[in-house]
């Protein structure tokens, strides 16, 4: 009797390792925020974000960030403490929901601002998922850093007349860190 229990008990313990696991919704919380700055939000056009496998490369989720710049007080004002949430549930986010069936490294890409394309710039940031540990709350958040640079005059598509002198161009601009 106790030959037959530990076989069936051997071939249990076989039988459940050799089985694929059915995927696991897991979900993930990436926010986007500027160095020593806010979180970038509806108001700047979001943050693009593609959440991929790091090993294949295969596109797990993607979307934008969307949501206010955060609570000045808490980010700007306040010293951090480590666990202390930075963002609350208005903070600029993006939801991502993955299945997977295994811990999975996956790759973490944002750029953005999206509502000045000619400032956009890209980061990328790296982290283990298990299946059905969801990483919530401020989530894992990718800093970017830069400048939002919006050229007022010249308009771009304004004419300048070049003379033999040179010529002296009129510049004003509106500079902002990201």
């Amino acid at each position: 009797m106790k030959n037959k229990l530990l076989c069936l008990l051997a071939v249990s313990c076989f039988v459940s390792t050799t089985l694929p696991l059915p995927a696991e919704e897991t979900t993930l919380i990436v926010r986007v925020r500027s160095k020593d700055a806010k979180f970038v939000g509806t108001s700047m056009g979001g943050a693009l974000v593609v959440v991929r496998d790091a090993t294949t490369g295969a596109i797990l989720a993607q979307g934008k960030t969307s949501g206010s710049t955060g609570n000045t007080k808490v980010i700007m004002r306040e010293p951090h403490v480590r666990r202390v949430p930075l963002s609350d549930e208005k903070a600029a986010g993006f939801k991502a929901v993955v299945d997977i069936d295994e811990p999975t490294l996956v790759t973490v890409e944002v750029s953005g601002p999206l509502a000045q394309g000619q400032s956009a710039v890209k980061s990328t940031q790296q982290l283990w998922l298990l299946p059905g540990k969801h990483v919530l709350g401020d989530g894992v958040i990718v800093e970017i850093s830069g400048f939002a640079l919006d050229i007022l005059t010249p308009a771009a598509h304004g004419r300048l007349k070049l003379t033999d002198d040179g010529v002296t161009i009129p510049l004003r601009a509106n500079l902002v860190m990201l």
